[in-house]
């Protein structure tokens, strides 16, 4: 790994669940969320409609990915960078708690 990649291993195995206060629906394939406290707003389609529920579920990295590759036949590495992508938008938005 070089000093600009991102450690694709870091998390994989620590718990990922969506924090209380967070009202969400599928609407037509696509998730819409909503932070009650902040009244943040998210909307989410494609791979991330299909992770959403296990997120709220309770699961962790590895398994999002495990869930990607096989749902969209991407290979692993993919896999992994776009689940991290995935999880770092929601750590932003304050959506998931570590």
């Amino acid at each position: 790994m070089t000093p600009n990649e991102p450690d694709l291993t870091a998390g994989v195995g620590d718990p990922v669940r969506l924090r209380p206060g967070i009202e969400w629906r599928n609407i037509s394939g696509s998730v819409v969320a909503l932070d009650l406290e902040s009244s943040t707003y998210l909307s989410v389609n494609g791979s991330g409609s299909c992770l959403w529920p296990l997120v709220v579920a309770g699961t962790t990295e590895a398994e999002l990915v495990e869930e990607l590759v096989s749902r969209f036949e991407v290979d692993a590495e993919q896999g992994r960078r776009d689940v991290a992508a995935f999880l770092a938008r929601l750590r932003d938005l304050s959506l998931i708690g570590d």
